[in-house]
C-alpha cells in the first residue's frame, strides 16, 4: 500500500510551485503566439547561436545599407534637379536671345539684361541645393554653399575684365578667371577640391558624387550667363553697341551649354538607376534572410495555441483542486 507522506505543507508549496510554472508557461506561450517567435531561442538553436548571430549581424548590415541608399538616392536626386533646373533656366534665356536676335536687340537689351540676372541667381541657388542640410555641388564641404552669391560673383569678375579694351578682350578675360584655379575656383566656388566619399550600396558596390560646382561644364554655364549680367557693370563702362556686341557674342555660348548639362543629368540618372538596383537586391536578401530566421525561430501558431490551451486547462483544475482541498476537514471527512 502506497501511502502518500508529503505533509500539508510540503503539498501547499508542491502545488505552489506547480502554480508559478503553469504560470509562467501560459506567459511564454501568450508571448510566442503574438510574436511568433519561440520565446527559448537557445533551445531552438540547440546551444548553437553562430548561425543565428551571422543572420543577425547581416541583417544589420542590411540596415545601415538600406540608410545609405536612401540618402544615395535622395542625393542622386537632388543633383538632377537642380541640373534640369539649370537646364530649364538656360534654354529660356537661350530662347529669349534667339527672339531679340530675330528683331532689334537694342530695343530688347534691357530685357536680356533682366533676365540674364535672374538667371544667374536662379542657376547658383540651384548649385546651392541642400539634402538634409548637406550641399550637394560643394564636394566633401557639404556644411558650406557651394558657390558665392551673385553679386560676389560678378565682383570679382568685373575685376578681373577690368581694363579689357573690347568686347573681345573681356571674352578672353572672363574665360581665362573662369579657368583660372585662383579665379572662379578659389573665389566663387566656396565648396572642396575633394568630391564626396563614396557612399556604400552593398558589400561590394558604392555609389560616387563627385560632381562639383567647380566642375567645366557647370562653371561654362555660369560664365555665359554672368557675361550678359555684367554688361551694365558702370566700370566696364560699356556702350549700348557694345553690350549688345557682348550678347551677340554670348549667344553661341548659351546654346551650346544644354547638351553637356544632359550630359551630366543622363550620367545622374545612370547612378539613379544602379541605386535603385542595389536597393531592390538589398530588399530581396532582407527577405532571404528573415525567412532563414523565422525558419530558424518561428513559432508554429496551431502547436503554440493548442499547448496554451493544454496549460490553461491544467492551471483551472489545479486551481479546482486546491479549492477542493481547502474546504477538507475531519468532520467532512468522517
Amino acid at each position: 500500500m502506497v501511502v502518500n507522506a508529503l505533509g500539508d505543507m510540503a503539498q501547499g508549496y508542491a502545488m505552489q510551485t506547480r502554480n508559478g510554472a503553469l504560470k509562467n508557461d501560459i506567459q511564454r506561450l501568450t508571448l510566442e503566439l503574438s510574436s511568433g517567435r519561440v520565446a527559448d531561442v537557445r533551445k531552438a538553436v540547440g546551444g548553437d547561436s553562430a548561425y543565428l548571430n551571422d543572420l543577425e549581424r547581416s541583417l544589420t548590415k542590411l540596415d545601415g545599407y538600406n540608410l545609405a541608399t536612401r540618402e544615395a538616392g535622395q542625393f542622386a536626386e537632388g543633383i538632377q534637379n537642380a541640373l534640369s533646373q539649370i537646364t530649364t533656366l538656360n534654354s529660356s534665356l537661350r530662347d529669349t536671345l534667339i527672339t531679340s536676335q530675330s528683331s532689334a536687340l537694342g530695343e530688347n537689351s534691357e530685357n536680356v539684361l533682366a533676365q540674364a540676372k535672374g538667371t544667374l541667381d536662379d542657376m547658383i541657388a540651384a548649385l546651392n541645393t541642400t539634402v538634409g542640410g548637406r550641399s550637394l555641388f560643394a564636394g566633401n564641404a557639404t556644411e558650406v554653399a557651394a558657390v558665392a552669391p551673385a553679386n560676389d560673383l560678378l565682383a570679382a569678375l568685373s575685376g578681373a575684365v577690368a581694363g579689357a579694351g573690347s568686347v573681345d578682350d573681356i571674352l578672353v578675360a572672363a574665360q581665362a578667371w573662369f579657368d583660372d584655379p585662383a579665379g572662379y575656383a578659389a573665389t566663387a566656388y566656396l565648396g572642396s577640391d575633394m568630391s564626396l566619399s563614396p557612399m556604400s550600396l552593398s558589400q561590394d558596390e558604392t555609389a560616387t558624387f563627385d560632381l562639383r560646382a567647380d566642375d567645366p561644364v557647370l562653371r561654362n554655364a555660369l560664365k555665359n550667363v554672368a557675361l550678359m549680367a555684367l554688361a551694365d557693370d558702370p566700370t566696364l563702362a560699356l556702350t549700348t553697341a557694345q553690350k549688345n556686341e557682348l550678347f551677340q557674342k554670348s549667344i553661341p555660348g548659351v546654346l551650346d551649354a544644354d547638351d553637356p548639362v544632359i550630359d551630366l543629368a543622363a550620367r545622374t540618372g545612370f547612378s539613379e538607376s544602379r541605386i535603385e538596383s542595389a536597393k531592390v537586391r538589398n530588399e530581396s536578401e532582407r527577405t532571404s534572410l528573415e525567412m532563414a530566421r523565422n525558419d530558424l525561430l518561428g513559432a508554429d501558431p496551431f502547436k503554440t495555441a493548442t499547448e496554451l490551451e493544454q496549460v490553461q486547462f491544467q492551471l483551472q483544475s489545479l486551481y479546482a483542486i486546491t479549492s477542493r482541498m481547502s474546504q477538507l476537514s475531519l468532520v467532512n471527512f468522517l
